[in-house]
């Protein structure tokens, strides 16, 4: 028999009792703040409960499903691809197929929209005729923007319609007149500064 914070607990042998006691005066010791802390976790919810339900405004929801639409629609052009892709593209190795593609993005060499897990890479940035490396124009627009676009930002911006490329996506124009998709970043980047 071992008393744990006034609970006696009876062990069938004495082989039991070395083994379990130091486990059970821990628990017994720790109860107090699981206690606390599940009581915590009952006020918290009880005030939940309390307070009134906060409707979305109609601007936040026209908002989200314009975000929605726009994702969807990146996600639909066929042009992202995921690591394991790049690494069969370019014959990389099969073992760590993420690695070439993250250093990349660490190095800002690329940038990725991550989608339910998954970090997906734009293909048009990547260079068939230097082993699927990513242009070097694309590093330079992602310096120019900065913190400014996240990686679905650059992402609509590549996808979009751009006046200043004559009505031409950048991600169409990126191999074949990259200095123009720079000047395009810039533009936008001198004209909307914040964003």
């Amino acid at each position: 028999v071992t008393d744990v914070s006034g609970v006696a607990v009876v062990f069938q042998s004495v082989e039991q009792s070395v083994l379990y006691a130091s486990v059970i005066r821990k628990v017994g010791e720790m109860l107090p703040e699981i206690v606390e802390s599940r009581t915590e976790q009952k006020v918290n919810s009880l005030i939940d409960a309390f307070l009134p339900n906060i409707a979305l405004s109609e601007a936040a929801v026209i908002e989200a499903q314009m975000v929605a639409e726009a994702k969807t629609d990146v996600l639909r052009s066929g042009s992202f691809v995921t690591a394991p892709k790049i690494a069969e593209l370019a014959g990389y190795s099969a073992k760590n197929p993420s690695a070439q593609p993250h250093k990349w993005k660490k190095d800002g060499a690329i940038f990725a929209i991550h989608h339910k897990g998954t970090d997906y890479y734009p293909l048009y940035a990547l260079n068939a005729d230097d082993n699927f490396r990513p242009y070097k124009a694309l590093a330079e627009v992602i310096k120019i923007f900065g913190d400014r676009k996240t990686g679905w930002g650059l992402a609509y911006w590549f996808e979009g319609i751009n006046s200043f490329l004559d009505d031409r996506k950048p991600k169409d124009v990126l191999a074949t007149d990259p200095k123009s998709v720079i000047s395009a970043a810039r533009d936008e980047a001198e004209d909307f500064p914040n964003g």
